[in-house]
């Protein structure tokens, strides 16, 4: 039986025969099918999710906040990476933005509409994949449908308690299409051309969300394609090395899923992918992680275990797998095409496994589980086919035994099961925002800008400003190395309006937070009134000795080393002076300028109150050292307190220099700054 994706098998003429075309309709139809009744099952376990009005946070709110850029831009890039760049493509994320665009108004969150493109998306590869099965197991309908509903029943056991078959989390959302994939790779080497659409539509949608995929998928492909080719040839020495139809439909899905790749480097060059490939260069350790921790890694999505359900991700199988796996090997082994069907799979799988090793070996630490959630589909490929195909032999000596089985097997899942998933709602989101709206009163609508001290607090952000967006506030956040996570309009600029909110622990604010959320012990506070500066003050940025915590305004990283670097092509000091001025000043500052080989010069043009006043200049030869600017009286007297702007157009990240990881846009480091009254002799005639 063909593949329900398989549609026309071809002949001499080039056409299908009646009976081929009834038999693609009914392999097509079965594929709906499965699909309708996994998201149906998904839904209705997950129904309590979609009509509830979630107030979500960490990756789930960043992606939310992500898919905002495609209601007023083309957004063309994927989920973030802990490295500081963004996967290739954006189909994850355009899938929940067309839901949302559907069906968000009938909703009662957009998380909601997203839940639903979640569920829709595990569904669709559930439902390829068992057809996949079916087409290559299944000798009638009947044994069709058994060996597809025992490849359901296979990830739904083993999502019991887990729900992550309905999880927006991006390391889950890859196991199902991963796992169909595997089926498909394997279909298309045993022969069956018209999978390879299917298997090319399954590995750009793995690529697009997760850059690593690219070895898993591109070699796969290729080599089964190959093999197919080769057995071609030998059974019809006259027939086309390869058939046209499958390749074509091919070309085009890649070409589909390539093109926001291409469109991004037009737009935005270089682009997203050349940030991945300096990415690539500068993350990949020089020496491989010792070979006994990548097979620690790898063993741990192999041994049968209990699921258990964490933040990182969810490895090993069911034991109950396991054992009903190794009891219907032999007798899956007892049909030479079942056999044949499961060496395919078990090839895939080992290619598949020995990739991981490779991709592990060279990983940059920590190797947490996450980074290859997707590769749980590689044991449950085996055993779901091993399962299958003793079903389909076992069908043949006791029909109506095999097929009751399966039937109440399927009726316990669906109605006994446990396939909801964790709850993704933070009450003390809402609890935040509402004490922000409540302090705006009737000025919500001049905006808000948030900031934070711990790097793990990004995670509370990403909430709160998706909550604050719902309730009527515009809202940003003043983190310029968050630009991977949100769209350039909720990073804060000098220029932004609104009301300024810090997020701090509960604890450390006592009676001056606005808002506190006990459950996350956090709250939210006014930024403290910037102290008077004396002149001849030296403010110091080291830790542990930050004097100039007070006075930093946007742009500017968290101390680091001997002091702080900016993270914007533009940083700011605030600095209200404490004497009334009448004469000029001298800033005075110990700086380094952010050069390297491909990176020669930096320039810093210094803005004191709006105007320019002097431009700095490091180079290779004189990266760091003292710099001075006179800053005329009238300058001074045009605002207060005193704004002093470092505008660097050259500011760059080391990652798009190919250094490092490191994201940021740096140009200009700080040691220390002081401003001096000059003499008024040495004071500028006007």
């Amino acid at each position: 039986m063909r593949s329900a994706l398989e549609l026309r098998r071809y002949l001499p003429n080039g056409k299908a025969s009646p009976a081929q075309r009834e038999t693609i309709r009914g392999e097509f139809g079965l594929y709906l099918l499965l699909t309708i009744v996994v998201y149906v099952v998904l839904l209705w376990h997950n129904w309590i999710y979609v009509t509830a009005d979630v107030a979500p946070s960490r990756d789930v709110a960043a992606d939310m906040l992500l898919i905002e850029r495609a209601k007023h831009d083309w957004l063309l890039i994927g989920h973030y990476s802990r490295f500081g760049f963004n996967h290739p493509g954006p189909f994850f994320l355009y899938a929940r933005h067309l839901t949302e665009l559907w069906f968000g108004r009938f909703l009662p969150s957009p998380f909601s509409a997203h839940l639903l493109a979640v569920i829709g998306l595990s569904a669709l590869f559930i439902g390829m994949a068992a057809s996949t099965v079916a087409a290559l197991l299944g000798s009638d309908r009947r044994t069709a449908v058994v060996a597809a509903s025992t490849v359901i029943l296979v990830l739904l056991f083993q999502d019991q308690g887990l729900g992550t078959l309905a999880h927006p989390w991006m390391p889950f959302q890859l196991v199902a299409p991963f796992f169909a994939f595997i089926l498909l790779v394997a279909g298309t080497a045993r022969g069956r051309f018209w999978m390879l659409p299917a298997a090319s539509l399954c590995g750009a949608v793995l690529i697009h969300g997760y850059l690593s995929l690219v070895p898993f998928v591109a070699l796969p492909w290729l080599l089964a394609l190959s093999w197919a080719a080769i057995q071609r040839r030998q059974s019809n020495p006259t027939a086309a090395m390869l058939p046209a139809g499958p390749l074509v439909v091919s070309a085009v899905i890649i070409s589909v899923f390539m093109a926001p790749l291409i469109v991004d480097i037009v737009l935005h060059p270089p682009g997203n992918i050349i940030k991945l490939w300096n990415v690539t260069r500068t993350i990949t350790p020089e020496s491989g992680n010792p070979w006994i921790d990548v097979a620690a890694f790898i063993w741990q999505f192999w041994k049968p275990a209990p699921p258990v359900y964490s933040d990182l991700s969810v490895f090993s199988v069911s034991p109950v797998l396991w054992v009903v796996a190794a009891l219907c090997i032999p007798i899956s082994f007892r049909d030479a095409e079942v056999r044949i069907v499961v060496v395919h799979v078990v090839v895939v799988v080992t290619l598949m496994t020995l990739l991981l090793a490779l991709y592990v070996w060279r990983a940059p630490g920590p190797l947490y589980p996450y980074i290859a959630q997707f590769y749980l589909a590689a044991p449950l490929a085996v055993i779901a086919i091993a399962i299958a195909g003793a079903a389909t032999v076992a069908l043949r000596w006791a029909p109506r035994s095999v097929g009751l089985v399966v039937t109440m097997l399927s009726v316990v899942m669906v109605f006994r099961g446990s396939l909801t998933s964790p709850d993704q709602h933070v009450a003390g989101i809402r609890e935040l925002s509402n004490g922000v709206v409540d302090h705006l009163g009737d000025r919500k609508a001049e905006g808000v800008r948030l900031s934070f001290g711990k790097p793990n607090d990004w995670m509370f952000i990403t909430g709160l400003l998706l909550e604050l967006e719902r309730k009527g506030v515009p809202a940003c956040v003043e983190a310029p190395h968050l630009d991977v996570l949100l769209t350039p309009e909720r990073i804060c600029t000098r220029m932004t309006p609104g009301h300024r909110y810090v997020m701090v622990a509960s604890s450390a604010c006592a009676e001056r937070c606005i808002v506190k959320s006990e459950a996350l012990s956090l709250g939210l506070t006014m930024p403290a009134t910037i102290p008077p500066y004396l002149l001849g003050q030296v403010l110091e940025f080291a830790p542990g000795r930050d004097t100039g915590q007070p006075y930093r305004g946007n742009g500017w990283s968290i101390p680091d080393l001997d002091g702080i670097f900016s993270s914007a092509p533009e940083a700011e000091m605030i600095l209200p002076v404490a004497a009334p001025i009448d004469h000029s000043l001298q800033l005075r500052v110990k700086a380094w300028g952010f050069v390297a080989e491909q990176l020669p010069r930096q320039e810093i043009q210094v803005i004191v109150n709006g105007q320019h006043v002097t431009t700095w200049e490091f180079t290779t030869t004189a990266p760091i050292g003292e710099r001075t600017a006179t800053i005329a009286a009238d300058v001074v007297k045009l605002q207060e307190p005193l704004s002093i702007v470092f505008r660097m157009p050259q500011a760059a990240s080391p990652l798009s220099l190919g250094l490092s990881a490191d994201a940021r846009q740096l140009g200009l480091g700080l040691q220390w700054l002081r401003l001096d009254a000059l003499p008024p002799k040495a004071s500028p005639a006007h």
